[in-house]
């Protein structure tokens, strides 16, 4: 009976756990990461603030979890996406960047990663967190030297990570304040501008071409 009862416990914290990376997810929908509170994302979760700790330690654990489940997501697409056939540069880059246009919540978080959200958490969370990712991407790189040919052999993961710091650097330089957004609207600044979704296709086209085979 007792052994029961814990697999019950432990399936109901469980179910508490993803309802309350549900209230995370739905707030930064909403609002900047920065604006979000613990308070606030107990007090939506229908719990106390002490309570939540209980199952994250810190507002960056929270939303490194939030992460993951949203890679697990976008991974899950991009397997749909690759598993056809090999695909041309082009093909393959307008693909990828639709799909990450389409995870919104995963382009912010992702933004947030090194800077951010792997800060102010332990040592057990980051190794679980970076070994998850280890085996996504390892997993991943097999699809991508499969859709692409053309690369070298064994290159698909470095890839993956060098598609990474284009994601965030194309994500910052897009997502631009308020003021300085309407200041970008002047004719005369025109080629600072960025489009995310295209300007980051474009990138990666140049980048798997770099990295053809000799």
């Amino acid at each position: 009976m007792a052994v029961k009862q814990r697999a019950r416990k432990d399936e109901d914290k469980a179910v508490r756990r993803l309802a309350i990376l549900d209230t995370a997810t739905a707030l930064l929908q909403h609002g900047a990461y920065h604006d979000i509170t613990m308070a606030e994302v107990a007090r939506q979760s229908g719990l106390a603030k002490g309570t939540l700790y209980l199952y994250f330690s810190s507002k960056e654990a929270l939303f490194l979890a939030a992460l993951e489940r949203e890679l697990d997501r976008w991974f899950a697409d991009v397997g749909g996406l690759l598993k056809p056939g090999p695909l041309t540069p082009g093909a393959f880059a307008r693909g990828l960047a639709g799909s990450l246009t389409a995870h919104p919540r995963l382009l912010e978080l992702m933004s947030l990663l090194h800077n951010v959200l792997e800060h102010n958490i332990d040592v057990e969370t980051a190794r679980g967190f970076k070994t998850n990712l280890l085996r996504k991407m390892q997993a991943a790189s097999v699809l991508v030297e499969a859709a692409l040919p053309m690369l070298r052999p064994g290159t698909g993961a470095l890839l993956l990570m060098r598609m990474y710091a284009l994601l965030v650097g194309y994500r910052q330089m897009a997502t631009a304040a308020p003021n300085v957004a309407e200041a970008l609207q002047s004719e005369a600044l025109a080629p600072l501008r960025v489009d995310f979704e295209a300007d980051f296709a474009s990138a990666m086209v140049d980048l798997i071409r770099g990295m053809t085979r000799a």
